[in-house]
């Protein structure tokens, strides 16, 4: 770090992630309770995705879940906002699709689907990591176009949903951070 900066850089700390709670704040006085609260908030979200699952097994799919603990471990982090949710699992499994209807689903087509999936997202300003494996599970799977409408975009309202409902449970936790 530049000297006179007058910080200390805090390695492998998320950009926008909460690391340690102020001195005073209610996360500091209770953090075993905040966790299992979380924890307790983050489980009845993945069961309603798995509940919702049963009609469409692809609402369950591992790239949701991991949206769904990106909200849950990291709500005020840039990749954890509505718009990277969104815009980055929209614009990767639109990428994706076209990259299967093109090549059809192998393992290359996986990995040049979720490898390219990631330069959209920056253009868009919506970073969100796990919308690259979205992208290589179409590449994989080679689903109908429709499931860019159902599962992608319904679970990932789902997520976002889950996302403020445990925002509004946890005391001093605001989900989502902003919206644009």
């Amino acid at each position: 770090m530049p000297s006179g900066s007058g910080g200390h850089r805090r390695s492998g700390v998320l950009p926008g992630a909460e690391v340690a709670p102020e001195a005073g704040s209610r996360a500091a006085v209770h953090p075993v309770k905040d966790a299992a609260l979380a924890t307790v908030a983050a489980l009845a979200a993945l069961t309603l995705l798995a509940v919702a699952g049963t009609i469409d097994p692809g609402l369950f799919a591992l790239p949701f879940v991991a949206s769904a603990g990106i909200v849950a471990l990291a709500p005020a982090a840039p990749f954890a906002q509505p718009r990277s949710i969104v815009l980055g699992h929209a614009s990767a499994a639109l990428l994706a699709l076209i990259a299967t209807a093109l090549a059809g689903p192998s393992v290359w087509t996986a990995s040049v689907a979720a490898a390219l999936s990631i330069g959209p997202m920056l253009l868009l300003r919506a970073p969100h990591p796990p919308a690259a494996a979205t992208a290589a599970l179409i590449g994989l799977t080679a689903p109908d176009p429709i499931y860019l409408l159902n599962p992608v975009l319904i679970a990932s309202v789902l997520v976002i949903a889950g996302g403020a409902a445990l925002g509004k449970v946890l005391p001093g936790r605001k989900y989502p951070a902003y919206w644009r």
